[in-house]
């Protein structure tokens, strides 16, 4: 998924070649006749948003009209919204800026940009968030100018998709966090996307959550502050790393959990964690803490076995495989993934390197970080091996 283009980078322009005529007054000279506004008003805005809305979201039902027939319907249509620029456009130059090119050129099926189509491709763009117009008299003509927030698709290149107009929030599937809304998608504005740009998986912000609370919960447990099942605190861990997000690893999550699976999966490069919502609303700050705590939790009602003999050994018979996977101590990188299904949201974190197996020590027993130097470069910082 894409977040909202907030740059403006498609501009359309034309102008009138007509003076603007108002109600005659016995002492007016026509020269100075004025017909438009600078200071857009919420009004004038209102009424020049709801007609391109009107327009795209005829595109999104199948009701636009072509040069014969209907154009093809569009799925992942967006909704446009102002960009608080003087917006006074009259709906009638609206309408022509979209009819105009649709009755001349026509819409084929599919809808790719050709010549003719160019003031249609970038008002019918279905990736379009944003939009921003402005006019000046000079000279009795009328100039207008659009600026939209993303760039026409080149020739021959899809003016959006086709398909049925959306129904359920999950059908919008081009800008993170979108809704749903009269078949037509609201594009939403979750955060930004610097960690990794590359994936469009999730928000930094996400990334965070899923970052602080992995390391908070293991660095607790490297404390010795960690109560288990039995009643017995966990003991100390002498060699817990830190982890750090993982940009590999979350693409891989992201693999995983738009297969929309009910259990986790065995891989060769990555040990998995799959918490499974029954909802597919809910937002995704909340899922990536219940997601984590969730895991967690399988040690409240469950224990590991730390005696000298026993040695922390894992065994799949314990019940703890979530909680392991996160306590693993050698686990040193990890990316998520948030997918919103049919009926219900999957959250998925992969871990690396992977090494977690049966008989294996989930971590090493004693003082806190007495063996970081196992890990070249790290320090001990509150009990975690950090870089």
């Amino acid at each position: 998924m894409l977040q909202p283009n907030t740059e403006a980078l498609c501009i359309i322009f034309f102008f009138l070649n007509e003076t603007c005529k108002l109600p005659e007054r016995s002492s007016s000279r026509k020269k100075n006749f004025q017909c438009w506004n600078f200071k857009s008003t919420d009004t004038l805005r209102e009424h020049y948003l709801k007609s391109i809305n009107n327009l795209r979201k005829q595109i999104a039902q199948g009701s636009a009209d072509n040069k014969s027939g209907k154009c093809p319907a569009g799925k992942n249509i967006y909704k446009v919204q102002s960009t608080c620029t003087p917006t006074t456009i009259l709906k009638k130059q609206i309408g022509e800026w979209w009819t105009k090119a649709v009755k001349d050129a026509g819409v084929d099926n599919p809808p790719v940009n050709k010549a003719g189509l160019e003031d249609f491709a970038k008002l019918a763009n279905g990736k379009a968030t944003r939009i921003g117009c402005a006019q000046k008299n000079c000279n009795e003509q009328l100039y207008v100018s659009c600026v939209v927030n993303e760039p026409a698709p080149a020739v021959n290149m899809a003016i959006y998709e086709t398909g049925a107009g959306c129904s359920t929030n999950n059908e919008c599937t081009t800008f993170l966090e979108s809704k749903c809304k009269n078949k037509v998608c609201i594009a939403g504005h979750p955060g930004d996307n610097t960690i990794c740009p590359q994936n469009q998986v999730i928000t930094d912000k996400i990334r965070n959550i899923f970052w602080r609370t992995h390391n908070r919960l293991r660095r607790q447990l490297a404390q010795g502050e960690v109560t288990m099942g039995n009643g017995a605190k966990a003991r100390q861990a002498s060699k817990m790393r830190k982890m750090v997000y993982n940009c590999a690893a979350e693409a891989s999550a992201r693999s995983s959990a738009v297969q929309c699976r009910s259990s986790a999966v065995s891989l060769a490069d990555y040990a998995e964690n799959l918490y499974v919502i029954p909802s597919n609303t809910i937002e995704h700050k909340t899922a990536a803490r219940m997601a984590a705590n969730g895991w967690w939790s399988e040690i409240d009602t469950h224990f590991m076995l730390q005696s000298d003999f026993q040695r922390n050994l894992y065994s799949s018979s314990l019940g703890i495989q979530n909680f392991t996977n996160m306590a693993w101590e050698t686990h040193e990188k990890f990316g998520c993934a948030i997918v919103r299904c049919s009926s219900k949201t999957n959250v998925v974190c992969h871990y690396t390197p992977k090494s977690i197996g049966e008989g294996k020590q989930i971590y090493k027993m004693g003082p806190m970080c007495r063996r970081c130097h196992d890990y070249p470069g790290t320090r001990c910082v509150d009990g975690l091996c950090t870089l």
